[in-house]
Parts: structure tokens; C-alpha cells; sequence
């Protein structure tokens, strides 16, 4: 989810629940040469991990040690399918370099005093994930996030997470490490269902809370409008990145969208935060019952879902963010409540 966990963003999930948020996928060779500027936090911004995508186990330490002292864990992406991260050799094509990935992983562990954490996709083959997890794990990996759905599974490919190979990853590691359950929550209900399923320590989601920042909380009493309107009083704040700011505009507005086309059109040609106010305002008035928007960004390659299961998604259903059962990270926030972890990538 490149450019779309800026800590305006960020602070708006955790208000909503998010327990511990990631940033934004880091090439780890651009962030270290020069382009930490990019990182950008604050003292409420913890529990905060850092996800660096590379494959160069030395550009990876020195990116990592630029923000150990500003964040409680950086994470791995072996998760990203698509061509950049093929061309690049990161990411999700990394996974069958497992030497390297020891490399790596190891490397952090023993050169940063915080912890190293991965997240990567599955094989159909069980016996094939396990090798994969156990390289992290003996490198000293010191959490997993599992996304249940292989390489091949992106776009209009996407399928249903596979909980059931989740389910068999955390069983082979009970006891020893943590293990994240990620895809396939799209409402608040789903939570409970993947952690009874799987039964993982916790639950990441990352496209549905791009949609909706209230994922986790559970309420269906706040409109993606309402939402969105909040994001923009982060944004201001915290001077988000103008690419981050109509990213996610289109994102919680899509359900809209869809239905005024030609407002959908205009907020491409926005300029400022007060544009996307003003096409909010416009939009609030031609809107006469906010549950008549169903379809939803999260549902664009997966078709829709029955109206039933959709009852949270009426105006407060939405990167990432999990719900954990018992605190996974120890944080200088004393006021940390356990309830949701928000990750970066689906």
C-alpha cells in the first residue's frame, strides 16, 4: 500500500481502534540514500512498525537504523506481487531465495535493537510454506503475518483467503512465534470469524480499512463522508502528501462515485484540501440515504457481497489494521488498549 499509510491516516485509524500501525512499504535502497524524508511520524504515532521492501541485506540495516529509535518493530515485505517488485526483486519474488531471506532477516536481527518482523503470501503447497516460514523464524524473525492468497492472486485473480492454510501455519509454530492472519476481512464480523478459524494471535487487514478507517471499531453510525471529512482534518494537520490525500479520498468516496460519475471525474482536478471539501459538500447534498451506496472499493475484483453480510459496510466499513488478542509489542504509550493492529499491505 505505497503511499497510503500516512501518519494522517495512520492517526485516524487508531482512533478508531488501531492498535499498532504500519507505515507504508519503503524501498529500502531509496529510503537510505537519502530520502528519509519520506518517514514521517509523531510522539502518538506508536505502537509503530516500519515496513522496508529490498534485497540487500546491507541497504536494509542501514534504512532500518535511520528509524529504529522512532518506531517498535520494521518489518519485511515478501508479500508485494506486483511487476515493480518482480522488476526490483522484492517483495512476494523473494520467496523462493531463501538463503537469502535468512541472510536478511538475520542481518537485522543481530544489527538493530528492536524487532524484526515478515509478512509474506502462501503457497498452495503446505509443506513449501513451512519452509519458507521456518527460514524467517530461524533467522530470528520475531512475528509472522500470513496473507492467506499466493503470488498469483492479485486483481482480477484475487480469490478467497485461504484461513484453513493460515490455520495449519499457526499450528506449526504454536508456541514459538506470533502469527498474524491476513485477507479476507472485509467487515467487523470477520474478525471474530478469522480468529476462530485460524486461531491466530491477530488480524491484519489492509484494503478494506483503506476504504474504511473505522474498520475496527465496529460502528455503523459514522458516514464514509463523515470519515473522509475527518481524514482531511489529519491531512491538514499533519501536511500529508497530496498523492496520499486523494488516494484515500477516492478510496472511502468510491461508493459514491460510482453513482456521480462526474464527481468522481472532479476530484482529479482538485488542488487543495478546501477542492475536495467543497466537492464533499456538493456530493453531502444530492445524497439522500447514505445506505443506498453499496458498492464498495473493496469489492471491485471480488463481486458483490449479499446485502446481509454488508450491514457494517452502510456508511462505517472500510489498510490495514489488526485485531490482536493479546498485546504482541511492548509501546512507550502507557494508554495502548488491545483491540487492533493495522497493517500496510493486502
Amino acid at each position: 500500500m505505497v503511499e497510503h499509510s500516512d501518519l494522517a491516516y495512520r492517526q485516524l485509524t487508531r482512533k478508531y481502534g488501531a492498535d499498532i500501525a504500519y507505515t507504508q512499504m519503503f524501498n529500502a535502497n531509496i529510503f537510505s540514500n537519502g530520502c528519509e524524508h519520506m518517514f514521517q511520524t509523531c510522539a502518538d504515532d506508536r505502537p509503530l512498525i516500519v515496513q522496508f521492501a529490498g534485497h540487500d541485506p546491507s541497504s536494509l540495516l542501514s534504512a532500518a537504523l535511520i528509524v529504529q529509535d522512532k518506531c517498535d518493530a520494521v518489518d519485511i515485505n515478501l508479500g508485494c506481487p506486483q511487476n515493480i517488485a518482480k522488476r526490483g526483486r522484492y517483495g512476494a519474488f523473494l520467496m523462493e531465495e531463501l538463503d537469502l531471506l535468512y541472510t536478511i532477516v538475520s542481518t537485522l536481527v543481530q544489527g538493530l535493537k528492536i524487532p524484526v518482523t515478515c509478512k509474506t503470501r502462501i503457497y498452495k503447497n503446505f509443506d513449501q510454506c513451512i519452509e519458507l516460514c521456518e527460514t524467517l523464524v530461524r533467522a530470528g524473525a520475531s512475528l509472522l503475518t500470513i496473507h492467506g492468497r499466493t503470488r498469483d492472486e492479485k486483481g482480477h485473480l484475487v480469490g478467497a483467503a485461504d484461513w484453513d492454510m493460515i490455520k495449519r501455519i499457526k499450528h506449526h509454530f504454536q508456541g514459538r512465534v506470533p502469527v498474524i492472519a491476513n485477507g479476507g476481512i472485509e467487515v467487523y464480523n470477520d474478525i471474530e470469524r478469522c480468529l476462530m478459524h485460524t486461531g491466530c494471535d491477530g488480524v491484519m487487514s489492509s484494503e478494506s480499512i483503506l476504504e474504511n478507517p473505522s474498520l475496527f471499531s465496529g460502528s455503523d453510525s459514522i458516514t464514509m463522508i463523515d470519515l473522509t471529512l475527518e481524514y482531511l482534518e489529519y491531512a491538514e494537520r499533519y501536511k500529508a502528501p497530496w498523492s496520499s490525500v486523494r488516494g484515500h479520498c477516492m478510496k472511502m468516496l468510491h461508493r459514491y462515485f460510482t453513482v456521480h460519475t462526474e464527481l468522481r471525474n472532479q476530484i482529479g482536478e482538485t488542488k487543495t484540501i478546501d477542492d475536495i471539501i467543497g466537492l464533499i459538500m456538493e456530493l453531502k447534498s444530492i445524497i439522500v440515504c447514505d445506505s443506498d451506496y453499496q458498492e464498495t472499493w473493496y469489492q471491485r475484483h471480488r463481486g458483490a457481497a449479499p446485502v446481509h453480510d454488508r450491514r457494517l459496510m452502510n456508511g462505517s466499513n472500510g489498510k490495514l489494521v489488526l485485531h490482536i488478542k493479546d498485546k504482541l509489542l511492548d509501546s512507550n504509550n502507557e494508554d495502548d488498549n488491545e483491540g487492533c493492529l493495522m497493517g500496510m499491505f493486502d
